[in-house]
C-alpha cells in the first residue's frame, strides 16, 4: 500500500508548459506576449519568404491570426491557473495550517500526473480539434490531405493542435484544483464568522478562474466574423460560460459548507442563550442587558451570507461575461475597416 502511495506521489509533477514558464524571464502574461510574437514573426516572415500568399484567401489569413493569439493565450492560461492554485493553497495556511496532511497538500498544489494531462490533451484534440476542422472545412475539400495546405492552412491545423491540447488541460486542471481548494476549505476545523478575510485568496481564485475562461471565449470570439464558425462557436459559448461558473463557484463550495455549519451553531447558541436569559428575567433576575447582547449577536450572524462574496464580486463576474461581447464586436468592427481600406 504505502509503495502504491509514494508511486502515486511521484506521478504527481509540475506540467511541462509550467516548467518552460519557470524558466523563462517574466511573469506568464509577458511571457505569452512574447510567444506571441515570436508566432506572429515566423507566421508572417514564412507567408512572405517562404510561400507567398498568391493560393491564401482573405478568411483563411484571418482564422491563422486568431489561431495564433489562441495558441499563446491558452499556453499562458494554463500556465497562470497552475501558478494562482499553489499561491492560493499557500495563502490559506494561516487557517490551514494545522491539518495533518498540510505539507502535503502544498506540495501537491499545481501539479498533477503527466500521463492524464497526456491522456486529457490527445483526447481533447481527437474530439474537438478534429471534429471542428471537419465541421468547418466546405465539401469537397479534405482538410486533413497535407498536400493541399498552404501556408495558412499549415498554421491552423499546427495551431489547432497546440491550443485545444492546452485547453483540454485547462479545463481538467480548472475543475480538478477547484475541487481540491474545495476540499481543503471543508476541512478546516475553526471558522470565525465575524473574520472571513482568511478565505479572501478563495474568492481570489474563483475570479481568477473566470477571468481566464472568459479571456479564451473572448479570443475564439474573433472566429465569429467567419460564418462557417458560428454553429461551433456557439456550443463553445455555453461550454465555456458554464465552465466560467463552475470555476467561480467550485473552489468556494467547501467554505460555504463550512459556513453554513457554523452559522447553524451559533444560531443555536443564542437560542438555547435566549431561553436561559428568559427564564431568568421570568425569575426576577434582571437579565435586560443580557438579552439585548444575545439579540444584536444574532441579528449579526444571520447577516453572515453562505457564500463569501458581496455583491460586488458578483457585479464583476457578470462584467467578464459581457468582455466576449465586446471582442466579437471589436473584430467586426476591424474587419470592415480593413475591408472598406482595401476596397
Amino acid at each position: 500500500m504505502n509503495n502504491e502511495k509514494s508511486a502515486l506521489a511521484r506521478s504527481y509533477k509540475s506540467p511541462w508548459t509550467l516548467r518552460v514558464y519557470e524558466t523563462l524571464p517574466g511573469n506568464p502574461i509577458s511571457i505569452g506576449i512574447a510567444f506571441a510574437l515570436v508566432l506572429f514573426t515566423l507566421f508572417f516572415v514564412g507567408r512572405v519568404f517562404v510561400d507567398g500568399t498568391g493560393n491564401a484567401t482573405p478568411d483563411e489569413f484571418r482564422v491563422a491570426i486568431t489561431q495564433i493569439l489562441m495558441t499563446a493565450f491558452s499556453a499562458s492560461a494554463y500556465a497562470y491557473l497552475l501558478v494562482t492554485a499553489r499561491k492560493t493553497t499557500q495563502d490559506l495556511a494561516p487557517v490551514a495550517r494545522n491539518l495533518p496532511d498540510w505539507q502535503a497538500i502544498v506540495d501537491r498544489a499545481g501539479k498533477h500526473p503527466w500521463w492524464i494531462l497526456l491522456l486529457v490533451g490527445a483526447l481533447s484534440f481527437l474530439l474537438i480539434g478534429v471534429g471542428v476542422t471537419n465541421a468547418t472545412t466546405p465539401e469537397p475539400v479534405n482538410p486533413w490531405r497535407w498536400q493541399t495546405w498552404n501556408h495558412d492552412v499549415f498554421w491552423h491545423r499546427a495551431t489547432t493542435v497546440l491550443f485545444v491540447w492546452w485547453i483540454g488541460c485547462f479545463c481538467y486542471v480548472i475543475v480538478v484544483e477547484s475541487a481540491r481548494l474545495s476540499r481543503l476549505s471543508s476541512e478546516i476545523e475553526s471558522l470565525d464568522l465575524l473574520n472571513m478575510r482568511p478565505y479572501r485568496p478563495l474568492i481570489r481564485q474563483g475570479l481568477t478562474n473566470g477571468l481566464l475562461v472568459i479571456g479564451m471565449v473572448s479570443v475564439l470570439s474573433l472566429l465569429a466574423v467567419e460564418s462557417r464558425y458560428l454553429p461551433v462557436l456557439l456550443g463553445f459559448w455555453v461550454a465555456f460560460i458554464t465552465l466560467a461558473w463552475i470555476g467561480m463557484m467550485l473552489p468556494l463550495r467547501g467554505i460555504r459548507k463550512r459556513i453554513r455549519v457554523a452559522r447553524e451553531q451559533e444560531l443555536d447558541w443564542c437560542r438555547q442563550n435566549l431561553m436561559i436569559s428568559r427564564d431568568a428575567l421570568k425569575s426576577g433576575v434582571r437579565e435586560d442587558q443580557s438579552i439585548s447582547e444575545i439579540m444584536a449577536y444574532r441579528t449579526m450572524i444571520e447577516s453572515v451570507k453562505n457564500w463569501p462574496f458581496d455583491s460586488s464580486t458578483v457585479v464583476r463576474f457578470t462584467l467578464y461575461l459581457l468582455i466576449p461581447f465586446g471582442s466579437w464586436l471589436g473584430g467586426a468592427f476591424v474587419e470592415r475597416g480593413l475591408d472598406f481600406i482595401l476596397s
